[in-house]
């Protein structure tokens, strides 16, 4: 099943890789396995080149570092939408994402293909603020009983296996009966599948989670979106209770936040436009 085959053996390695995925731009037929092309082979390859990536996102941080990589020029967007913008007209060489994002694209419709798949993954889960134990070990107790129950991998399966326009959040009446201080969660707006806004209405995988995880505690929930390089701050600055956003859990981020227990190995792609 897709989520067991996303729990492979972690390799830690200095890459750091981009999270944040692709608005649908009219690139939403069934998807299939995403072209292969024959252009960039690694990070090394990327050198003279002009890369998108999400602003403060860790392939931001990577490809910034010019003792690593002293001859790359990157594109900070503000938004995933940007980075098909910025590839797709000339703007950028290339642009870095989460492979499973791809999958749920029409890659060969967009004009694009995947270059290179990076090695390695990270871990990514929920965040909370620092002095909110309680809610970070609620969650962790909701995930043992999705994940036993088989709820987490037939949600994984749902978003992550068809395009993101025929995929919909089960019916959850319960939530309008729940009463008390909503939990504040910090998202994004444009990241199918994982979280978007669609015709006024917040949807996408961890979107419901975070759905699920209020009636799990009973408490409603309001969701507001953020630019990715906002949600840790407004989560450190008790803005809000908890982001979901794709997160990778990283050292830096785990001084600023409390992470979850992970729910997702996120392996990224390096794509182009097909050749």
């Amino acid at each position: 099943m897709f989520y067991k085959c996303l729990r492979l053996k972690k390799q830690f390695i200095p890459l750091l890789i981009l999270a944040m995925g692709f608005v649908m731009v009219s690139c939403n037929n069934a998807p299939e396995e995403p072209a292969t092309v024959a252009g960039y082979t690694s990070l090394q390859d990327l050198e003279g080149h002009a890369v998108a990536v999400i602003s403060g996102s860790t392939s931001d941080v990577l490809l910034s570092d010019t003792n690593n990589f002293s001859n790359i020029k990157l594109i900070r967007c503000a938004s995933p939408s940007e980075i098909i913008a910025a590839i797709k007209n000339d703007s950028a060489d290339c642009g870095i994402t989460d492979t499973v994002v791809l999958m749920t694209v029409d890659m060969g419709k967009c004009g694009l293909a995947i270059d290179f798949n990076l090695p390695g993954g990270f871990d990514v889960a929920a965040a909370f603020n620092l002095g909110d134990e309680k809610l970070q070990r609620s969650f962790n107790e909701f995930l043992v009983q999705i994940k036993s129950d088989g709820t987490l991998e037939e949600m994984f399966e749902r978003w992550c296996s068809h395009r993101v326009d025929t995929v919909r959040i089960p019916d959850m009446p319960e939530l309008a009966e729940l009463k008390g201080h909503p939990i504040e969660v910090a998202t994004l707006a444009d990241n199918p599948p994982f979280s978007f806004y669609q015709e006024n209405v917040w949807t996408g995988l961890e979107v419901e989670l975070v759905m699920r995880f209020s009636l799990f505690v009973g408490r409603p929930v309001h969701f507001s979106g953020y630019r990715f390089d906002e949600v840790i701050d407004i989560l450190s600055s008790d803005k809000a209770d908890m982001a979901v956003s794709n997160l990778f859990v990283t050292p830096d981020r785990s001084d600023q936040v409390l992470f979850s227990t992970p729910y997702y190995l996120c392996k990224t792609s390096c794509f182009s436009k097909a050749r």
